[in-house]
């Protein structure tokens, strides 16, 4: 049984496949080490099958309407009542990648297939509830660039007035004559 936003999708032969990328990037460069970087967990995916019998095209036509629906620009996410969705902790939905209908004049039915991908996964759940990391700073030591303002050093307080001497002097002197 698979239920969408309180509307039952009649597949017959409902197989729901579900997978998870874990993430992460190798760290050994060309040596035969195994680190690697985590670079987060990502949502699971629920691959969805079954077949519908050409007599019931307008449930095939209201798939596809949901598929398409958006709500302020976003695919439109759906509360969702399977099996294995409820063992997997998944309680929310939304239509990703492609959906197929493909006939099969013989057994006069389709193959329908599409893809669920979790909407706020419990990963993302966890990652809103830390507090959020402040950005390092980074600079370069004893690395001088000529472009860099003087004021923009860190012994320097904000909107003091410089010395300014050399190829500086004169560039200060070339733009207030030009201004």
């Amino acid at each position: 049984m698979l239920t969408l936003s309180a509307t039952r999708i009649p597949l017959k032969g409902l197989k729901v496949t579900a997978r998870q990328q874990l993430a992460g990037q190798d760290m050994s460069g060309s040596s035969a080490a195994t680190d690697q970087a985590e670079t987060g967990d990502k949502a699971k995916v629920l691959a969805i099958t079954g077949t519908l019998p050409f007599n019931q095209a307008p449930e095939l036509n209201r798939i596809y309407t949901m598929a398409g629906e958006k709500e302020k620009g976003a695919r439109k996410v759906h509360i969702i009542i399977n099996h294995t969705a409820d063992a997997l902790k998944i309680s929310q939905v939304k239509f990703q990648g492609s959906i197929n209908a493909q006939e099969d004049a013989q057994l006069r039915q389709w193959l329908v297939t599409f893809e669920l991908v979790e909407h706020l996964s419990v990963a993302e759940r966890a990652e809103k509830r830390e507090p959020a990391k402040p950005a390092a700073q980074q600079k370069a030591s004893g690395v001088e660039t000529p472009t860099a303002p003087p004021t923009a050093s860190d012994d320097v307080p904000p909107e003091t007035e410089v010395e300014l001497t050399g190829v500086m002097a004169y560039l200060k002197q070339l733009d207030d004559a030009l201004a």
